[in-house]
């Protein structure tokens, strides 16, 4: 069983950074295609893919605190 207050520890920082930095890439994508728009049909796909790689990444953080930042004990 995995010790409570894990968020010192180096491994769950890595896992919440990586998250952190999936996050911040997939939104600077997607602000680059909302401020240059193209007629592509293909562009909706591509901003479907950067806004799952978030609520991925958003599920990941959610579910690492949930799990391993238990502050009620």
């Amino acid at each position: 069983m995995a010790k409570n207050h894990q968020t010192e520890n180096p491994l769950f920082k890595a896992l919440i950074r990586q998250s952190e930095a999936d996050i911040a890439t997939a939104f600077a994508s997607l602000v680059v295609y909302f401020d240059n728009p193209s007629s592509d049909g293909a562009i909706i796909k591509s901003m479907q893919c950067q806004l799952d790689k978030i609520a991925t990444a958003e599920k990941r953080v959610d579910t690492l605190n949930r799990h391993f930042n238990n502050t009620q004990i």
